[in-house]
Parts: structure tokens; sequence; C-alpha cells
């Protein structure tokens, strides 16, 4: 760099100094990616897929993000646009507290009861929707209370659970219902290869501090008739099956002793799937509908409320490069020196200034223009 060049950088003022305001004339966005989005589900019914999380306390991260529990930018960000959609108030920390339920999994699972290691938090399990329960009213780490966690296991979602899976006709049935007409041995009641374990098991893993995630599925009907893994026409069995195990859970929680304050509970879909959308090519509403289409291959919209789907975008945008044009510019002389008329080069007018023809201009000292004339001769200069 030249010396002169380094002066006069060195000497400029501060007013002169370019702004990048000056540069940013046009932008665009380059990369539009999604890490967020959720819902308030009405019923377990919302998910055409779900597991039963068995050990909630154990944590699990998507996309290096804190999938479980829900982190703190996540918490604040949900609850300031969800308290909108509820009927009471809920904080920051019981989102926070709030118990991994389930997850929702591709038709086609491999072993969905398998536990991801740390390093696989791009599994389909952990980058698909997850179902939360939050209870507004309690205070403290739910997850890690087994004084909640026993009734809650064996007293409020095992009954349910079973009795999904032995409405659901998917299995078979074992025994007889206490009730029934036709018995050769007393009663014990039904039973399936599907019902819960107790909770006794799965604590143990708590005190022991066991990393081993522990699921199990909720009944979910295939259909193979084209190849496409979907429920089909058993669309209303589901719906039916899952929306009473959910009432039923509610119920209970109502009349369980010692259980006040895990009433009113609520659930939360969150997903922390990495989805790309076009940038300037597509409107908001168009953006949001690509994320939408991806949470359709695994939820019933009939089962969430009006208006709760959020989605947090993250756009990088970047300045336009813009070439400059080295058009030459327009020339023009001025045919009055005054102002008063301006002309381009090779413009005409017949009239001239003043209505004197074209050999009528005169400069400012009221000498006449010099101009090539054509005659029938040859050309004359005056």
């Amino acid at each position: 760099m030249s010396s002169t060049s380094n002066d006069a950088k060195s000497t400029i003022h501060e007013r002169d100094i370019p702004s990048l305001a000056d540069q940013s004339v046009s932008s665009q966005t380059e990369t539009c990616r999604t890490e967020l989005s959720f819902c308030l589900p009405t019923s377990l019914a919302f998910f055409k897929r779900l597991t039963w999380e068995q050990t909630p306390w154990i944590g699990s991260t998507a996309n290096s993000v804190s999938a479980n529990p829900i982190n703190m930018l996540d918490a604040q960000t949900i609850a300031q646009y969800l308290n909108s959609h509820l009927p009471q108030t809920v904080t920051v920390e019981a989102i926070r507290n709030a118990v991994l339920f389930g997850s929702t999994y591709p038709a086609s699972p491999t072993t969905i009861t398998a536990s991801p290691s740390p390093s696989e938090d791009i599994s389909p399990i952990c980058t698909s929707p997850h179902l939360f329960i939050i209870f507004p009213h309690a205070k403290g780490h739910t997850t890690s209370n087994p004084s909640f966690l026993r009734p809650w296991h064996d007293a409020i979602v095992a009954p349910a659970f079973n009795r999904a899976w032995r409405d659901s006709f998917l299995t078979r049935i074992h025994g007889a219902e206490p009730d029934g007409l036709t018995r050769i041995l007393a009663p014990t009641g039904t039973h399936t290869s599907h019902d819960a374990l107790p909770a006794a098991g799965f604590l143990s893993h708590l005190q022991n501090g066991a990393p081993t995630c522990v699921r199990t599925q909720w009944p979910a009907w295939t259909t193979d008739n084209w190849g496409l893994g979907v429920e089909g026409r058993d669309s209303g069995a589901r719906a039916r099956v899952l929306d009473e195990a959910w009432d039923a859970m509610c119920g209970m929680l109502k009349s369980y002793p010692g259980m006040e304050a895990y009433r009113d509970p609520v659930l939360l879909a969150v997903s922390r799937a990495r989805i790309y959308v076009a940038g300037d090519e597509m409107n908001m509403a168009g953006k949001v509908r690509c994320v939408v289409q991806e949470w359709d291959k695994v939820v019933d919209a009939r089962f969430v409320r009006s208006g709760s789907f959020k989605v947090v975008f993250q756009s990088v945008a970047g300045v336009v490069e813009v070439e400059e044009e080295n058009e030459e510019m327009p020339r023009v002389w001025i045919g009055d020196a005054t102002g008063r008329n301006f002309k381009r080069m090779g413009e005409h007018d017949d009239e001239g200034v003043d209505g004197r023809g074209p050999d009528g201009d005169r400069d400012v000292d009221g000498h006449r223009d010099k101009r090539v004339r054509k005659s029938g001769d040859g050309a004359h200069a005056d």
C-alpha cells in the first residue's frame, strides 16, 4: 500500500468513513432452519405411535441440545407463547420440571426399546417429537422424586396402559374378567403380554444411577396394504383407545390420595428435529407449512389446541454484493446558459429557443453559436 493511501486513511474525518448501512442496499437470507417447534396436544391420541418412557429422569440430547429436561432457553420461549392458550398459568420452572412421558417413532421402527448412546443424538427416537406432561401446581424436580414416581407409574399410568392394550384387540388376552359368568377357576382378571411391569424395578435404576433408558410402546395400528406403514382405517380405533387412556389418567389424578399437587396436567409436544427451509424464495406461511408437514407424518391434528403450534426459526442473512455498472453517462449540451433549456446530445428541436429555429441559440454574450448547416451547395459554417 502506498504512503499516499495510508496518509489519506489517517487524516480522514469520522463523518467521511463509509458506513455498513450504505453497503446494505440489498440483502438475502442465506440459510433458514428450525430446531425447535412445539404445541399443546389435548390427548395421547395426538400421536399415531407413542412410546412410554419408564425412566423419565434420564437425560437426552437432540442436535447437541438438551431434549430432556427442557433447557432454560426453550422453557422461556414455550412459556411466553403458550400461556395464552391455557386456562391456568404455566411457569418456566414447571416446564423445566415437566415429565418426559413418551416419544413418537417411525412407522417401521428398528428397535425403539434400545437406548441410544449420548453421541447418537440424531437417531429417530431423539429427533422425533417428544411428549411431556407439565404439572402446573407441583414444586421441585418431579422426575427424581420416588414418592411421585411410584404411584404415578403403578396407580396412574399402568392401569390405563394395560387397559389400552386389552381394548386395542392387537394382542391375545389371557384370563377372565372378575365379573365373568362362565368360569372354571376363580377369576383373577385379564392380562396380556404387554402388561406394564411394576415401578420397583425402574426405581432401582434411579437409586443406582443406571444410565440405560427403558421404554415400551402404546398400542399402534399399522396396515401393510400398500406398504406405507400407516394406520389406514384404524385411525378411529387408535383415537378412541388413547383418548380414553388419557381421560382415565386425569380422573385417577383427581381422586388418588397424596397426588393433589399433580392435578390439572398439561400435555406439551416438543420437536428438536433440524429442518431446513428455503430462504427468500418462501414466505413465512410456507416455511411453517414445511415444518407442519413433518409433524403430520406422526400426529393427529384433531387433538391439538387451536393456534398453539409454534415454530422457532433461525435465519442467517447477508449483504448482496452489487457490482457497479460502468455505463457511460449520457452527454448533454446546454442550449441556454441561463438554465432554461437542457438538451441531450443528438436531440433535435425544430423550433429552437424562443422559436428562432435550431440556429437561433445565442450564448450569454449574445453571440450566435456556430453550427454546420447543410445546403444544396455543401457544408457552410456561420
